[in-house]
């Protein structure tokens, strides 16, 4: 009896210590689309699963930074745009 109690409580200890969470492994995919209104382009990406609440973005269109100060948000909108910015 005592086996099988020592063999439960291990399988136990096993089976909780590795119930992490799965990600896929995906790229910043960043995306900038034609704003509808307002002109310019609504730029868009992913925030990884580890990354944290404190995470800051700095945006660049044509090797120019565009926002002033870091950005906590994963979207922006930007008014100059154009179709061939990058």
């Amino acid at each position: 009896m005592k086996r099988i109690f020592l063999m439960l409580a291990l399988m136990a200890g096993f089976t909780t210590m590795f119930a992490q969470r799965t990600t896929d492994k995906l790229d910043r995919g960043l995306v900038a689309v034609p704003a509808q209104s307002g002109g310019g382009n609504l730029v868009s990406w992913r925030i990884f699963a580890e990354e944290y609440y404190d995470v800051a973005y700095n945006l660049y269109c044509n090797g120019t930074k565009l926002n002033s100060e870091p950005l906590q948000v994963s979207n922006y909108h930007h008014a100059a745009g154009t179709a061939s910015s990058s």
